[in-house]
């Protein structure tokens, strides 16, 4: 649970809002479209939303943990500056090894920092939010609101970045954005609200680069290998098939995942989800909205398992699975998503491209769905695949929409 102060809470909105007013500034000196304005204020509206949906209705999880212990870190950078470096930059000396370690173990309101570096990239994802932290005043919504505002400018620059690489449907921008559960689980202080379009940065900077002075995609995906390391090789290895467009590279990849996925990841999965539904290990799981998926660590077995995780990760939940208000959310949009998924591929012209992104994306949902035993937690990480599954339908269906464009010019 957090502790909200009014005044501290007022300062942050303030604060959003003058942010919000220079960044508007700055975007219209460089002459942005005007529906950026609008996304970026739902944005913040939807950081706001999922801020509360985790101090209201979850009461614990990673934005409370999140903003709970940037605010630690801010608190000794703010009363105690050596103490404050040596939790933020341990690394680099001995001494704030050991003066960090003495902290950690005397301040129990450190709350769930990650001091062991049992996960690196929540490590380095608390220390990230300072910053922003400073910026919002310590508000806990004013973070949401920051949060949303720069994941939203990092999703622009993705999404400007792949319609140079190939175009897209002119309006494409309402599924970039407004997918409801982009738009939710893209805002806010979660690492996925930076690691998505870091991913998708990245992906777009693999396939197009040429020159040695472009190195923005080289720090996305530096910076995503922090927040998210299992999504950089997802990040190179789509890049590289959109980029070089080889059914030889298709197949060696087709070939090294089959290898992969019965031999490391589908008994990984096995553990992470064995482990995850273990209540001995998170009771909170007795509670939790969770589907099971029965299959063997073993290489046909996960083989076996990939395959029935699909149909889960791509349209589930299913109806007789629904037993809360959210995991209903998550089904209508999906299945909504998939009437207009196959509406579009119906009159969609295909190309080796696109069928690739969708394969690629295809074959990461039904990974996650093979891990990830939460209905919430699958409909956050499958946007790491429903992304790309997006963007290849897009890229088929634009040769449509300029056909008639075409049609009506002429006419």
């Amino acid at each position: 649970m957090v502790t909200l102060s009014p005044l501290q809470e007022g300062l942050g909105f303030v604060l959003v809002g003058f942010w919000l007013g220079y960044i508007g500034y700055r975007i219209e000196y460089h002459r942005a479209p005007f529906w950026l304005y609008f996304v970026l204020i739902v944005k913040v509206l939807a950081g706001w939303g999922v801020g509360w949906l985790y101090a209201n209705y979850y009461c614990h999880g990673d934005i409370l943990k999140a903003y709970l212990t940037a605010g630690r870190l801010a608190y000794y950078l703010g009363t105690a500056p050596a103490d404050g470096l040596a939790l933020l930059f341990r690394e680099f000396s001995s001494s704030w090894e050991a003066r960090g370690w003495e902290i950690f173990f005397r301040d129990i309101r450190l709350y769930g920092y990650d001091y062991e570096w049992s996960e690196p990239s929540n490590y380095f994802f608390y220390r990230l939010l300072v910053p922003l932290y400073l910026a919002a005043g310590g508000g806990y919504y004013g973070l949401q609101g920051l949060m949303a505002l720069a994941g939203g400018l990092l999703g622009y620059a993705a999404y400007r970045r792949w319609q140079r690489v190939g175009a897209l449907p002119e309006r494409f921008w309402i599924v970039w954005f407004l997918m409801p559960s982009a738009l939710v689980w893209t805002s806010g202080a979660l690492r996925d609200t930076l690691a998505i379009p870091l991913l998708l940065y990245g992906t777009a900077w693999v396939a197009s680069v040429h020159s040695i002075k472009d190195m923005g995609g080289a720090a996305a995906l530096l910076l995503l290998a922090f927040l998210r390391p299992e999504a950089l090789p997802i990040a190179v290895v789509m890049g590289a098939l959109y980029r070089w467009n080889s059914r030889w590279l298709l197949l060696l990849v087709v070939g090294v995942s089959i290898v992969l996925l019965g031999k490391v990841i589908g008994p990984w999965c096995y553990t992470y989800r064995t482990e995850a539904l273990d209540p001995r290990i998170h009771p909170e799981v007795v509670e939790g909205s969770v589907f099971q998926l029965a299959y063997e660590p073993s290489f046909w077995g996960s083989l076996m398992g990939w395959l029935k995780a699909i149909p889960y990760g791509l349209l589930g939940p299913f109806p007789g699975q629904v037993k809360k208000i959210l995991p209903l959310f998550y089904m209508v949009e999906v299945w909504v998503l998939a009437g207009l998924g196959v509406y579009w591929a119906a009159r969609a012209q295909w190309t080796l491209r696109a069928i690739l992104l969708i394969l690629g994306g295809t074959f990461i949902v039904g990974v996650i769905a093979m891990a990830v035993p939460f209905w919430g937690t699958l409909a956050r990480q499958r946007l790491y695949g429903l992304y790309f599954i997006a963007i290849g339908v897009g890229l088929a269906v634009q040769p449509t929409f300029q056909k008639g464009q075409h049609r009506s010019s002429e006419s």
